[in-house]
């Protein structure tokens, strides 16, 4: 594979935004020539490399229904004269719309799947297109089994699932120290983090470790609402929405616990770097299996039932009141590093863009 194109909607911060950035600067290490292709006209959040070409459908900040079929003739038209070898789309609002607007072009598209797709996307419209839309990609790639297993055997033969590369340089040494007494959380302020379920079971473990304190990075539209659960609940100032941030392993290396209370994910990066940074990590044992392909409960890290408010005020104390298994489960939370090895796991992904190429 010579040359790529990603199509993605914004790299405005987010998980998925995090792989796209780190697939690209393994992929142009290797020699690729690749362009990254944005519905919107929002500048990378995160950092890419210079070679990186950065083509903007529309100048707009967000994409209207209208403006999509405008958007994606530029798309088709464009790939028509650069003839990349592969194009891979992701997430989901761009997924269905790639694939309709490049048939016929001759290239292959490679689509994969960044969440729950039971609930991803959102609009009817969009989940009735994927069905229709989907058998005539060329490859899938899907971050689990469960997610594979959503779609008909035909998508699954096609399809891979590939880990999320983790870039290891970026993760600080491991904290030596006495750790400050902060359960920290990061994610868009949505309604799939279930961050107001974390703040009602922090109010109740800070009836009993005052000294805690929780701080939730991430931005987005129920920040004034989780605001005012804190003040209701009278824990105001021990919690603070901290926002968005391009540094979130350093800003959470020396907490104590990492919190993911999400009632589905698909496999969460923010957790993947509190694992690598070696913290106590708490999480949902949510759909679609991504929580659990990283983390054993127990093993390296404590898994809870989604929206079981009892069971995380529990592990909380747990962690709370047994610094040496919070240690424990740390330190084997760490391993995470060599699976998700940046460099290996590109390669993978690299491998099979390849085979679909060459199909």
């Amino acid at each position: 594979m010579k040359k790529l194109f990603l199509v993605t909607h914004k790299m405005s911060g987010g998980g998925c935004e995090r792989v796209i950035a780190q697939l690209l600067d393994c992929f142009t290490r290797a020699g690729i020539d690749c362009t990254l292709v944005s519905e919107c006209g929002v500048p990378s959040f995160y950092e890419l490399p210079e070679q990186v070409r950065c083509v903007y459908l529309t100048r707009e900040t967000s994409l209207s229904p209208l403006r999509i079929p405008r958007a994606y003739r530029r798309l088709n038209r464009l790939v028509r004269k650069e003839r990349p070898d592969v194009v891979l789309a992701m997430p989901e609002k761009v997924n269905v719309w790639t694939v309709l607007f490049l048939l016929g072009t001759g290239v292959p598209v490679v689509i994969s799947e960044r969440n729950d797709p039971h609930r991803h996307p959102e609009s009817r419209l969009k989940r009735l297109l994927r069905l229709l839309v989907y058998p005539f990609a060329n490859g899938f790639v899907f971050q689990t089994r469960e997610a594979a297993a959503y779609f008909s055997g035909r998508i699954q033969k096609r399809g891979i699932v590939l880990d999320n590369p983790l870039d290891a340089s970026r993760i600080p040494a491991r904290f030596g120290g006495a750790r400050r007494k902060t359960v920290v959380a990061a994610g868009r302020l949505h309604a799939q983090k279930n961050f107001p379920m974390l703040i009602r079971a922090f109010a109740r473990f800070y009836k009993t470790h005052s000294d805690y304190s929780l701080v939730v990075y991430g931005e987005g539209p129920q920040r004034d609402e989780l605001s005012r659960l804190a003040s209701r609940l009278g824990v105001a100032g021990a919690v603070e929405l901290a926002g968005q941030t391009k540094t979130l392993p350093e800003r959470i290396a020396d907490c104590s616990v990492f919190v993911l209370s999400s009632d589905y994910e698909g496999m969460p990066n923010a957790l993947i770097e509190a694992m690598a940074c070696g913290l106590c990590c708490i999480a949902t044992d949510c759909p679609i299996g991504g929580v659990r392909s990283l983390m054993t409960d127990g093993e390296n890290g404590l898994l809870v039932p989604v929206g079981d408010e009892d069971a995380l005020v529990a592990a909380l104390s747990a962690a709370a009141d047994d610094p040496a298994m919070a240690e424990r489960l740390g330190r084997r939370a760490e391993e995470i590093k060599t699976r998700l090895d940046a460099e290996s796991v590109a390669a993978e992904w690299r491998r099979y863009l390849e085979r679909v190429a060459e199909r």
